[in-house]
């Protein structure tokens, strides 16, 4: 039975709704993508300034103690993000293989996954959020290494084309590269043990590696969302000219049976 022209425009409303909904979905990522883009310089910079006071202090590379150690997941937080989550739980399930210890940034991720986290957190929506939940993350590493000895290893997007992801070794850091001052170096000057000091910077280096962590988990996720609606508007661009054609189609029926009927005194 062909529908009225009526339902048809009924149809067409809807879709006008739900591509509103998209548009603004869109932006929102786009956004969010574009401040944590922008945050990441800052970030980046505060890292290499903390490696090179590692550096001057004399900081080697640290081995990593025996065990089985924490992953680290910075996982996604929203669906509507095409497969990217999907991709996210998928690598940490392989990590969870060799390391049965997680601690889980994102809800959509820990849903998706199998297994129940020493620790989970949503990832934040605005980059001016994440030095609060870097510092809360970097807290719990601290403690829970202990109990979990062995090296950090981190399970996180990229924003890259195609949002892939990666596992790689997030603690102990490499050995960082002394800076080349010349032969006018001169020793920085501290007023705690020199051991004591070593290791706030350490603890400080975790905290930015955490915090670039983070950052690019949010940059990855938001493109991977941009994206997504970016393919649902051109669905729904295809899908309205369908419709449209079919409300046309309609429509031409309807003026020919009134033609009829008028021609045939009804």
């Amino acid at each position: 039975m062909t529908e009225r022209p009526e339902e048809i425009q009924h149809r067409l409303s809807g879709l006008e709704e739900i591509g509103q909904v998209v548009g603004a979905l869109r932006a929102i990522a786009s956004g969010h993508t574009a401040a944590a883009r922008a945050a990441l310089d800052a970030i980046e910079a505060h890292a290499a300034t903390v490696a090179g006071a590692l550096a001057q202090l004399g900081g080697g590379a640290l081995p990593a103690p025996e065990g089985p150690g924490l992953t680290l997941v910075i996982g996604a937080a929203q669906g509507f993000s095409g497969a990217y989550p999907l991709r996210l739980a998928e690598a940490a399930r392989a990590a969870l293989q060799e390391n049965s210890s997680l601690i889980v940034v994102g809800s959509r991720t820990l849903t998706m996954l199998d297994a129940a986290p020493l620790f989970s957190a949503d990832l934040p929506g605005h980059p001016r959020d994440v030095p609060r939940l870097a510092s809360t993350l970097t807290d719990q590493i601290l403690a829970l290494s202990e109990g979990h000895p062995g090296p950090i290893r981190l399970v996180g997007g990229r924003d890259l084309p195609g949002q892939p992801v990666e596992t790689r070794r997030l603690w102990p850091p490499e050995a960082p590269a002394v800076p080349d001052a010349g032969p006018r170096r001169v020793e920085p000057l501290t007023t705690l043990p020199r051991a004591d000091l070593i290791e706030a910077v350490l603890h400080e280096a975790l905290f930015a590696q955490v915090m670039l962590a983070l950052i690019e988990g949010l940059r990855a996720e938001s493109q991977a969302r941009v994206e997504a609606m970016t393919r649902a508007q051109g669905n729904l661009k295809r899908k309205r000219l369908e419709v449209e054609q079919d409300y046309a189609r309609a429509r031409q029926d309807q003026m020919t049976d009134e033609m009829i009927e008028l021609t045939m005194g009804r």
